[in-house]
C-alpha cells in the first residue's frame, strides 16, 4: 500500500490491485500461476522488472546508455566506445597489448552472467606500469554485483578475483605473473 503521493516512476500496480480486489498475498500466489495469455505474462513480467529497478533506484524508462570509463570516455562491452584506449595507471594513449588479468577474467564471467553490464577492461602501456598501480588497481578486484539493468532485473553478484597481479600480453599470448603484486582477497 502506497502511503503519501507517488513518485514519478510508480506505476498503478497498488491501484489496479484494489480496484480487482486483490490482496497482497493473492498477488504473490498469482505471480507464481500459469498466466493465461501473452499480454498477462508480459504484463506481470514488465511489472515486476520495473519494480525490481525501481527498488534499486534506478529509472526502469531511462533509455540505455554506455557508462563513463576511469578517463571519461565512455565505455560499452568493457571497451572505450571512441576506440581510444588509455593505461589504466598513468592515462597515456595505449595499445590492448598488457592487460590486467584478473579484469578480463572478472569481465568475462560479468557477460557471461549479467546483460548490459558496464565492467571496464584495464589495459596498460607497460609491465612497470602496472606493478606501479598495483596498489590501485587491486581494489577493483574485490567482490562485486551488478544490476538490475534494463536488460535484466536480476542482481548479480561476483566474488573477488584470486591471485597475484598479472598482466595478460595480446602479442605472446601468455599471462605474465607479478608476485610482487600481491592479492587482497
Amino acid at each position: 500500500m502506497v502511503v503519501g503521493p507517488k513518485d514519478e516512476f510508480e506505476d498503478a500496480s497498488d491501484d489496479e490491485r484494489q480496484e480487482q480486489g486483490r490482496s497482497e498475498q493473492e498477488e504473490d500466489q498469482a505471480q507464481y500461476e500459469q498466466p493465461s495469455s501473452w499480454e498477462d505474462f508480459w504484463r506481470r513480467t514488465t511489472a515486476q522488472h520495473d519494480e525490481a529497478m525501481r527498488n534499486a533506484g534506478k529509472d526502469p524508462y531511462k533509455p540505455w546508455e554506455p557508462a563513463d570509463g576511469k578517463w571519461g570516455s565512455k565505455i560499452a562491452f568493457g571497451m572505450p566506445v571512441d576506440k581510444q584506449h588509455r593505461c589504466f595507471g598513468c592515462g597515456t594513449a595505449t595499445t590492448t597489448r598488457f592487460e590486467c588479468c584478473q579484469c578480463l577474467e572478472i569481465f568475462r564471467e560479468r557477460a557471461g552472467r549479467a546483460a548490459g553490464d558496464d565492467w571496464e577492461r584495464a589495459f596498460y602501456c607497460s609491465h612497470e606500469c602496472y606493478k606501479g598501480d598495483w596498489e590501485v588497481h587491486k581494489d577493483r578486484h574485490g567482490p562485486s554485483k551488478f544490476g538490475p539493468s534494463k536488460m535484466d532485473s536480476r542482481i548479480h553478484e561476483f566474488d573477488a578475483a584470486k591471485g597475484h597481479g598479472a598482466l595478460w600480453d595480446a602479442e605472446e599470448l601468455k599471462r605474465l605473473n607479478f608476485v610482487s603484486c600481491k592479492p587482497v582477497w
